[in-house]
């Protein structure tokens, strides 16, 4: 019943059980082991998108008991735990494939991020929701050479968040900010931000719109993946936050006892040099010779 409403077409499976594609469907990327009654199921890292993530964690016998209606800052929380459960684990560290990777982990929390553009952006919550629908039209749509797809990471997560939910604001709301308020909130540049909508512009071919269908279906594992009892992934910023706590912690400790004695020692030596350089004055000042 719950996946007779996304209207996707059943593929063949392969020999072996593993699915010869993927479900054509404009908004989910549910591959055929999630829609068919698979040999082998999917494990949690091969979920690409945030919908079947969500399907993953909840289940769909506990989908209907754990569905709640959700405040505001609730549904933000319940994004961030849906982005959390569909973060790849399989980036290395020095490999970065897109241009929405930032060089290190950035160290805020997602759920933090989230909450941050939620007050800011000032707008409704159903943006977020809309956000996941086009995070995940991003996430499965095809690209003639496999390495250029887009694949969700603790490098681009909160930049293709930031993207997705100013995305569903412009296009929702009626009232919105320009591109620099959006990107001084987001913490990255005004340029950055512009390239970026330039490119998912026409990489989701200009498809932002969501049905109501669609917002539902996804509301409603939002709704379910709030409930605390669902396990979700660790948020990897939480251990980048705390490496860069440790780092500034050292780098204090450094800077108040090393620099302060090394910074007298040198002040001397320079008036040790000044009065060697200038004999004169001995001379013309008696008193200071003596002292």
């Amino acid at each position: 019943e719950l996946f007779s409403r996304l209207s996707v077409p059943r593929v063949d499976v392969g020999q072996q059980g593993t699915p010869g594609g993927m479900c054509k469907g404009i908004d989910t990327s549910l591959s055929c082991d999630v829609v068919g009654k698979p040999s082998v199921a999917p494990q949690p890292h091969e979920l690409k998108t945030c919908l079947a993530a969500m399907m993953w964690a909840v289940g769909p016998k506990q989908l209907v008991k754990r569905s709640k209606s959700l405040s505001g800052v609730e549904l933000v929380e319940a994004a961030a735990r849906a982005l959390l459960c569909t973060i790849s684990r399989k980036q290395d560290a020095g490999q970065h494939n897109t241009m929405f990777d930032s060089v290190s982990i950035p160290a805020i929390p997602i759920s933090n991020y989230l909450r941050r553009l939620h007050r800011d952006f000032r707008c409704s919550d159903s943006a977020f929701v809309c956000a996941l629908v086009i995070l995940d039209r991003i996430l499965n749509t095809r690209t003639d050479d496999p390495i250029h797809e887009i694949q969700l990471t603790a490098w681009n997560v909160h930049r293709l968040a930031l993207c997705c939910v100013m995305f569903a604001a412009k296009f929702n709301e009626d009232r919105t900010w320009c591109n620099s308020q959006y990107a001084r909130i987001g913490g990255i540049d005004a340029l950055e931000l512009n390239g970026y909508e330039r490119f998912l512009f026409r990489f989701l071919g200009f498809r932002l719109g969501v049905d109501p269908e669609q917002y539902q279906l996804y509301l409603r594992h939002l709704q379910a993946i709030a409930d605390v009892s669902v396990t979700v992934p660790e948020d990897p910023s939480v251990q980048a936050l705390a490496e860069k706590s440790v780092g500034e912690k050292r780098l204090a400790v450094h800077r108040s006892s090393g620099a302060k004695p090394c910074f007298k020692g040198l002040a001397r030596g320079v008036s040790v040099l000044l009065r060697l350089l200038s004999p004169d004055d001995d001379a013309k000042y008696p008193c200071r010779a003596r002292c």
